[in-house]
């Protein structure tokens, strides 16, 4: 038996039941204030991870209706009792320095190791790209959406990335990532994926992805393929309901699971997969979600495929599984399909009925404690690998600024906005836009300048780019779906132009503001340049005579689009 073998097995031969489903469990826990219940569930569950990050100071389904189905939210929502946090919602995460939230990480790290067994528990987030960035704080860097990268052409640019990703996060003490997507977006109407995923072509994904994970791996932290065996080909958001992909087993194989099998075969560092909540019945029939299927999970992937990884679940609340099954019961056929991590993102009081919820099906034989056992032994193997166990992940606090101030992290993020950003078309020949003309911006709130908010990263930015360029600029902020306040303002200023700007982001987890634009083209005679950060057609139309693509949300981003609007 290898040093490691005997450590695992010594480890799991030592937990009480209690702990052990604990460690097949990463929760929720948001912001940057420690209670007394986040310490009192660390020490109690044991759990293999929390979720952190700080885009809501309290994460449940209460507080965050997107993330489930409103008509099964019941099966979800659990009011705070004790010290669980009771908050307004609604208000931004308060500001904290890099130092700051590394000591608030180390906290629970240092809570996770005061008992006899000394696990070390996981820090996980996303930072997707574009809008999606779980840590906003304290002069980080943001880099554009995959989609974005994989136009580019260049593999080296997702490594970069990639590393740029894991060089800032691992600083602050964030040591495992729900990235990188490795869906073919195949449908080009997908609501959820979109440009999170690489490219609509599968050779292309796996080149991509394939160069992202040996970054990610480069960088030290641990990479989360995701959505297997593929949302690419939904156009429904599994976060509301659950969709079902009817595509042949054929299909699936060579067109969505074949990039996981390629990466396992070619022994490309993919240290975790997280299973889809969607179902396809040409190869599971019974209609149950692959993230609950034992033939996607165990058959295939972990037989078939040889994957010797640890796999997860997306999160466990989504509108897909509660539309379906109460959550304990969902965490029960997650764990017998083969998951070895359940992801609960919540911090209300449903965590501490879905944890004794296990331990009881464990004693009434509805779940094997060796099943327990092998998922903790794939979750251990993976932590022993990345070093967890060295120090139990406790960062120096001095230095948790060192990645974000990284000067090579700085360089990539510029040269990363420089690459993906494309004119992608200007049959008016409006560009550039001369210096004397007078010009309308119409630009919406960004979801990432919202929650950032900093001199440098903030709502109006893109207007703030322009002036540097030309004091004939006039702006008119919105919301990202142009409400009909928007609308007003917006036709009362028209007259003061000779040219419209206006930005059509699309963002998952907000309406996006498409018609509204077609609506302006009918509204005024004036050209139009159209700003979006996806060329699909959520936010590219077929009217829009003249698009600028910056495939990101970044300062860096926005400085290329105005530079794009004025400059040769």
């Amino acid at each position: 038996m290898s040093s490691k073998s005997e450590m695992i097995s010594k480890l799991i031969g030592k937990m009480t039941l209690e702990q052990k489903v604990g460690q097949c469990f990463v929760i929720g826990f948001t912001g940057t204030m420690i209670t007394p219940t986040i310490i009192e569930r660390i020490k109690r569950y044991c759990p293999a991870g929390i979720r952190c990050g700080l885009t809501f100071r309290i994460k449940t389904a209460y507080y965050d209706p997107y993330a489930t189905s409103p008509k099964f939210a019941h099966r979800v929502i659990r009011y705070p009792t004790g010290t669980v946090k009771d908050f307004v919602p609604g208000l931004p995460v308060q500001y904290c320095t890099n130092e700051e939230y590394c000591e608030f990480l180390n906290t629970m790290k240092k809570a996770a190791l005061n008992n006899d067994l000394g696990i070390p528990v996981h820090i996980t987030m996303d930072m997707e790209g574009d809008a999606s960035a779980d840590y906003p704080r304290d002069g980080i860097r943001f880099f554009p959406s995959c989609g974005g990268i994989g136009r580019t052409g260049d593999t080296k640019l997702a490594h970069d990335v990639a590393w740029a990703v894991a060089r800032e996060l691992t600083s602050l003490g964030v040591s495992w990532l729900h990235s990188p997507v490795i869906d073919v977006n195949t449908e080009p109407m997908n609501p959820e994926i979109g440009i999170r995923s690489y490219s609509e072509k599968t050779k292309e994904v796996v080149k991509f992805v394939s160069a992202a994970l040996k970054g990610f791996k480069e960088g030290g932290i641990v990479a989360t393929g995701k959505h297997y065996p593929g949302r690419g080909a939904s156009s429904q958001d599994a976060h509301h309901g659950l969709p079902v992909i009817k595509l042949s087993r054929k299909k699936m194989m060579e067109d969505h699971i074949s990039p996981y099998a390629e990466m396992i075969d070619k022994g490309i560092p993919l240290p975790c997969v997280m299973t889809a909540h969607t179902a396809y019945p040409a190869i599971d029939p019974s209609g149950l979600p692959a993230s609950l299927s034992k033939i996607f999970i165990t058959d295939i992937l972990k037989n078939e495929l040889g994957f010797k990884g640890t796999v997860t679940t997306d999160d466990i609340t989504m509108g897909g599984i509660a539309a379906k099954f109460e959550i304990v019961e969902a965490c029960l056929r997650s764990l017998n399909a083969g998951n070895d991590l359940i992801l609960l993102r919540e911090e209300s009081p449903l965590i501490d009925e879905v944890i004794p919820g296990l331990v009881k099906a464990v004693k009434n034989g509805k779940l094997k404690e060796s099943r327990l056992d092998e998922a903790i032994t794939r979750t251990l193997s993976v932590k022993y690998d990345y070093g967890f166990f060295k120090n139990g992940g406790i960062r120096d606090v001095k230095k948790a600024s060192d990645g974000i101030r990284d000067p090579k992290v700085i360089n990539i993020a510029r040269s990363a906005a420089k690459k993906v950003q494309v004119i992608l078309r200007d049959k008016q020949k409006l560009l550039p836009v001369a210096k004397s003309k007078k010009v309308l911006l119409i630009e919406q709130i960004n979801p990432l300048h919202r929650l950032v908010n900093t001199q440098e990263c903030h709502p109006s930015l893109l207007w703030e780019q322009m002036l540097k360029y030309s004091d004939n600029v006039i702006n008119v902020e919105t919301s990202m779906d142009f409400s009909e306040d928007d609308v007003k303002r917006i036709k009362k200023r028209l007259g003061e132009a000779e040219l419209i700007v206006a930005t059509n982001y699309y963002f998952r987890r907000s309406a996006d503001g498409g018609d509204f634009i077609q609506r302006l083209h009918k509204m005024t005679k004036k050209p139009i340049i159209v700003v979006a950060n996806t060329h699909y057609p959520q936010a590219v139309k077929p009217e829009f005579k003249t698009v600028i693509l910056t495939y990101g949300s970044s300062p860096e981003c926005y400085a290329e689009a105005a530079k794009a609007i004025f400059k040769k």
